[in-house]
């Protein structure tokens, strides 16, 4: 009996997460034209800070410019060597609505054509989407699970367990309009949520041409997280590290049941099953 309280003693301690929720930046609309980057100011201000952040890139935006501008910051890391930004498909036109609500053929035709030319201008295989004005439907989901390199959804519909998509949600706003971060408002809506989202926040800003006072704001809220603890990761980044996390306490889980005897894994099941 004692090995079964030991089991549900490690069973706590890995299921239980004390820390600061991880932080993933959702910054909109990027774009690159005869060598001017919109987010220019924040992806610098990021690198400084050493801040991983994911930015969603309108392929319609960007001309024969962006992969000789963008390539500084595409190859930008962290001390560990690992890449900070990751680049998510935002798009082909960002008309409004380009996704929801549109026909299952014209989701299809703009996703697989701004993936296209993403992947063929940058060299990048983008593995994250999030739809423009986060308007998605039915037909979203249905296109985004046709293309197996897709493996997150930003603010979409949830997608079929089958098709192994993570759809992140947890939501906290940066900005009280569109392209107005606030320092007052966000910690306002981070200490409303922080005991809801325990795992993790997509926090959305759209960091185009900033004046000083609105980068000022957006620096508030990157030092603040960082006072609290939290751990920045892209999209793709925390759908990997799931994965992970999955495997390992499978394993440690199932190493512990190995070492009950009858009785006690009969009283782990029962316990399990209750709880499920």
């Amino acid at each position: 009996m004692k090995k079964l309280h030991l089991l549900i003693v490690l069973v706590g301690v890995a299921f239980q997460c004390f820390s600061a929720p991880k932080i993933i930046l959702k910054l909109d609309d990027l774009s690159v034209k005869s060598n001017s980057i919109t987010c220019k100011s924040v992806m610098d201000l990021l690198i400084e800070k050493q801040i991983r952040a994911s930015f969603g890139i309108i392929a319609d935006r960007c001309d024969n410019t962006a992969l000789a501008s963008l390539a500084p910051y595409l190859n930008a890391k962290d001390s560990n060597g690992a890449k900070l930004f990751e680049i998510w498909h935002h798009g082909l036109n960002h008309k409004n609505p380009e996704f929801g609500g549109q026909p299952y053929a014209y989701q299809k035709s703009h996703f697989d054509e701004a993936d296209e030319r993403i992947n063929s201008n940058l060299g990048i295989q983008m593995q994250t989407f999030g739809a423009p004005f986060n308007a998605n439907d039915s037909n979203t989901v249905r296109v985004l699970c046709e293309n197996k390199n897709y493996k997150v959804s930003l603010f979409g519909r949830t997608p079929p367990d089958s098709s192994g998509i993570l759809n992140l949600r947890n939501r906290v706003n940066i900005e009280t309009t569109t392209g107005n971060p606030s320092y007052a408002a966000f910690v306002d809506n981070y200490n409303a949520k922080k005991n809801t989202f325990t795992d993790y926040m997509v926090v959305q800003a759209h960091p185009n041409g900033l004046s000083e006072e609105k980068l000022s704001q957006f620096e508030q809220v990157i030092d603040f997280l960082l006072h609290e603890g939290c751990e920045f990761v892209t999209p793709y980044e925390y759908y990997l590290s799931l994965r992970t996390e999955e495997t390992t306490h499978s394993s440690t889980i199932q190493k512990i049941i190995g070492c009950l005897t009858g009785e006690e894994r009969n009283i782990y099941s029962f316990h399990a099953n209750v709880l499920k």
